[in-house]
């Protein structure tokens, strides 16, 4: 991040802080149905399956012959770095009878081996052995390879698309919010010292939009980092379908009087910068550690979060590991707070007492979130493949 970055972002919170840039939008109501209808689901997850998922940090994978294997959304990947330093993502499924080629994550190799019939793949996929292969004249070998799917790197974090696609555009995916993530020092080299993974009873498009709205800390998180927040104070600003929402601290107003020139470190300790990337997964900068969090559909009422903690080199080595356990609890508090009110109101939602769901003038990018996952599911309906590519690029505000 440039010194007019970080000028623009810490003057514009201060401007927040003090009442003279508020920003607010339309209130809408949405109906209650979008999160109870099971046909629907079926839909997003569809939609879903078309869009980049964080699939782990890219340290697991960061050297030759690294691998390792996953769920996202009842596909199962795996992930291959090869000896030929190319990194690559499977469906892990063997082209022989469908069974997974390979289970969990390890280092150090070349060969993927079916437990099954011992079909064998190697790191690029290709089907290189198999028993009794003149039993097979109608399945030639070089038409046999493990499916695979786009993958790419960014931000210290494996991303992958759980569809098989000839090609995908990358950079107009990411757009200048991976640019801005990446110039606060977070890349190929993060460390991620904790991560995890949940499931909670609550629709996933609840827990998304309520992680894009603060007016609810000052209430549910009193006990938490409120504290440390001003009440229903934030910067948001949208690129494409990305949003970037930064998060005064009250310690903002303070500093603003006698720092006139900001450093990427005192921005860092004053705000919090959340990087929402479309459909579902949020990287929550807090300076010397990066949160990132993905929320992904399991059932209507069911939903799966997997979260990383990313760490860069030099913050590393300057704390104990008791300062980033400290770090990892200080993020599940108040996500667990959010989580057990979402099931909260999972539980209301069946209950019939309301038809629609109201959003205030201030809670205006949870609404946002939903038109753009409205308009995806409107072009998949009439074949128009919407994906990635609308994520328009647009600079850094």
């Amino acid at each position: 991040m440039d010194e007019a970055q970080i000028h623009l972002i810490w003057d514009r919170a201060r401007r927040v802080v003090s009442g003279t840039d508020v920003q607010r939008a339309d209130g809408v109501a949405m109906s209650v149905r979008r999160y109870l209808d099971p046909q629907r689901l079926d839909r997003e997850r569809e939609v879903l399956r078309r869009w980049p998922q964080v699939a782990c940090p890219q340290s697991r994978v960061r050297s030759p012959g690294d691998w390792t294997t996953l769920d996202v959304m009842d596909v199962p990947i795996l992930i291959v770095h090869g000896g030929d330093g190319v990194l690559r993502a499977f469906i892990n499924v063997c082209r022989h009878r469908g069974a997974a080629v390979a289970c969990g994550s390890g280092t150090g190799r070349g060969r993927f081996v079916c437990p099954y019939h011992s079909w064998t793949y190697d790191c690029a996929g290709a089907l290189v052995g198999r028993p009794q292969d003149e039993d097979f004249p109608h399945a030639p070998r070089e038409q046999f390879a493990l499916v695979q799917l786009p993958v790419a790197t960014r931000c210290g974090l494996v991303w992958v698309l759980p569809s098989p696609q000839d090609a995908y555009d990358w950079n107009t995916y990411f757009g200048p919010l991976a640019d801005a993530v990446e110039s606060t020092g977070y890349g190929a080299d993060s460390l991620c010292p904790r991560e995890g993974a949940s499931r909670h009873p609550v629709n996933w498009k609840l827990l998304v939009e309520g992680t894009l709205e603060t007016y609810h800390f000052q209430y549910l998180h009193k006990a938490t980092i409120a504290p440390h927040f001003h009440d229903n104070a934030v910067q948001q600003d949208a690129f494409g379908m990305h949003q970037r929402i930064v998060l005064p601290r009250r310690s903002l107003a303070e500093a603003a009087e006698r720092i006139r020139h900001p450093s990427l470190d005192d921005l860092g300790r004053h705000v919090s910068i959340v990087y929402f990337f479309f459909p579902s997964t949020f990287l929550l900068w807090n300076g010397n550690h990066l949160s990132v969090f993905v929320m992904r559909p399991d059932a209507i009422d069911r939903s799966v979060t997997d979260s990383f903690l990313l760490v860069t080199p030099e913050h590393f080595a300057a704390s104990p590991d008791e300062h980033w356990s400290v770090n990892w609890d200080r993020l599940w508090q108040p996500l667990s707070e959010d989580y057990g009110q979402g099931a909260s109101i999972q539980k209301g939602l069946a209950s019939g007492a309301n038809e629609t769901l109201v959003y205030g003038t201030n809670e205006f990018a949870a609404p946002r979130f939903a038109d753009d996952l409205e308009r995806c599911l409107l072009a998949d309906d009439h074949g128009l493949g919407m994906a990635g590519g609308t994520a328009v690029r647009e600079d850094l505000r």
